[in-house]
């Protein structure tokens, strides 16, 4: 914190006449300053992230198949439960109700064909029905060759 008989001090030195001296505690009160700002800025964004992981674990829904997010009156989604549950990310899925896809992690979720069955028979709509996760076959990537001197 900064003091206010340190700032009073750099006052009395400049009435004095005492330049030099005054000026280097003004410079001594300015770094402190600057040191502070910094280290509240930080406070600042770590309370932000802080809001924002409780706004999720407050607003993120799972519902067996697919998380939803929670904004207000929306349900926005649905987001890939891979993605969320390996890197906490939320990528949204596209695709039809039938068949979404992660173009992230490229996995695919395809409806059972026995639950789409049952589903329909109950009348239920297709917000309800099982999907069953097939993630995409490994891709084979490049070797990476290193250059030669």
């Amino acid at each position: 914190m900064l003091e206010y008989y340190r700032f009073k001090t750099v006052h009395e030195l400049f009435m004095k006449g005492l330049e030099d001296e005054a000026l280097a505690h003004l410079a001594a009160l300015q770094k402190k300053y600057v040191a502070l700002c910094d280290e509240n800025t930080t406070f600042k964004m770590q309370v932000q992230e802080y809001e924002d992981i409780l706004y999720l674990a407050r607003n993120l829904v799972f519902d067996q198949q697919f998380y939803w997010l929670n904004t207000g009156s929306i349900k926005q989604g649905p987001f890939c439960p891979a993605c969320y549950d390996r890197d906490g990310l939320l990528m949204r899925l596209s695709g039809e109700r039938h068949n979404r896809q992660c173009h992230a992690c490229r996995s695919t979720f395809k409806e059972a064909p026995a639950a789409r069955a049952v589903a329909t028979a109950h009348g239920r709509n297709a917000e309800d029905d099982v999907y069953i996760y097939a993630p995409e076959p490994e891709r084979q990537r490049a070797k990476v060759i290193p250059f030669s001197k």
